[in-house]
């Protein structure tokens, strides 16, 4: 049976020894073994805390509710300082500690009674712990959030390809604790067919497994929606090069259903934005090239690339080689093969599956209506790049129609 004044007897005996409580408290906390996850504020801050959730002990135990009204000490300051969430709660762990060692030495209590109060004083460093984590959790989420923008919007201007400042990206880039002077390179990635989202997040997470453990530092900007992803990372790591890595996890589930791109190394973060939009652009091209499970380079596909950001051009050039082709389409299938196959007749009449003389007379009306030789390597080559023109065409049509906008599905 407990004695009627149990509790009131502990809690004046606590509220006696505040001070040597809270002296010893500060006394492991700064100087003992606790240091190394304990805070670093002035001994007499700590002081006062430790004075303070002694008083709350001492109301606990008395019957008093005040816990509730207690406010968070370090649990936004540990978030803020990027720390383990461990930490928020170490020191009042700590803390009750030292309270309870107090507790068993100096108040005499038996078995039964220990237990009981000790019970009671867990109750309210449950309860505090409960708001330091809530507290770090809250700070913690806007925090990421607000990175988040910050590093959308930074990765927003770069894409964008308007005249930076770099001053302004190299103080965006140390809030995010990125070091904006050293190469970054973008890659971009893509799902298709559209994809759930549980789907989405198995390919997301392997293309991220990669990515940390190229940058273990974690100074990479990402931004991503469902399907589509663009980072820009820093290349100055040892050991592999990203292109390799995800060569690799290409060849794997679920990376093979992923298209993959790469633009050319910037020297510094704000001069990455070009790759950025080669890595967009290269990625557009794998895309309609059906260019599965491999990583396209923009180096690659460069000449698409410059076709793709020329209408003008890419129009003059279908126009001027092969426009009276473009409404037959059998044709136009016909001098793509023959160019794939080497310009060898039995080849091409293989793959489209019919008789050679079939492809020598389509051979002749391309000739005809061209002007070109279909035996000369010039002539072949000019042809070459006016279809290139064409898929640039209807890929930047495929574009206007909302078809693989990458750049609008990911900073809409």
């Amino acid at each position: 049976m407990l004695k009627q004044d149990l509790f009131p007897a502990v809690a004046a005996n606590l509220r006696s020894a505040s001070t040597p409580i809270a002296n010893e408290f500060v006394r492991r906390h700064v100087s003992g073994p606790d240091s190394t996850t304990g805070d670093r504020q002035a001994p007499v801050e700590i002081f006062e805390v430790a004075q303070r959730i002694v008083q709350l002990c001492v109301d606990a135990l008395g019957g008093e509710e005040s816990a509730a009204d207690f406010p968070s000490v370090r649990g936004a300051r540990i978030a803020l300082q990027g720390k383990p969430v461990a930490e928020a709660v170490e020191w009042l762990r700590s803390l009750e500690r030292v309270i309870t060692d107090h507790v068993l030495a100096e108040a005499g209590l038996g078995m039964a009674e220990a237990r009981s109060v000790l019970a009671r004083l867990g109750e309210l460093f449950d309860e505090l712990c409960a708001h330091e984590l809530e507290s770090f959790s809250s700070t913690y989420e806007e925090l990421s959030s607000w990175h988040s923008r910050v590093g959308t919007d930074l990765l927003g201007c770069l894409v964008a390809g308007a005249p930076v400042d770099a001053s302004t990206v190299n103080n965006h880039a140390r809030v995010l604790n990125i070091n904006p002077h050293q190469p970054f390179r973008a890659f971009a990635a893509y799902h298709e067919p559209p994809v759930g989202l549980q789907q989405w997040a198995r390919a997301r997470r392997r293309v991220l497994e990669v990515l940390w453990r190229h940058d273990p530092q974690r100074e990479a900007l990402i931004r991503d929606r469902p399907g589509v992803l663009l980072a820009l990372v820093p290349i100055n790591r040892e050991g592999p090069g990203l292109v390799e890595l995800f060569g690799k996890m290409l060849g794997e589930e679920p990376g093979r259903s992923l298209f993959m791109s790469a633009g050319e190394p910037g020297d510094s973060l704000a001069a990455a934005g070009h790759s950025c939009r080669q890595a967009l652009s290269a990625l557009e091209i794998g895309i309609y090239r059906g260019q599965r499970g491999r990583v396209t380079q923009c180096t690659e596909v460069i000449l698409e690339v410059l076709l793709a950001h020329n209408r003008w051009v890419s129009r003059r050039i279908i126009d001027t080689r092969i426009g009276p082709l473009v409404e037959k389409p059998h044709l136009l299938e016909t001098l793509r093969v023959y160019i794939q196959c080497d310009m060898a007749l039995q080849r091409t009449a293989e793959e489209l599956v019919v008789h050679p003389n079939t492809v020598a007379y389509r051979l002749r009306q391309i000739a005809m209506l061209t002007g070109r030789d279909m035996r000369r390597t010039v002539d072949i080559g000019d042809l070459s790049v006016a279809l290139m023109a064409l898929d640039a065409v209807q890929m930047r049509k495929d574009q206007d129609d909302g078809v693989t906008d990458l750049r609008a599905r990911l900073f809409a």
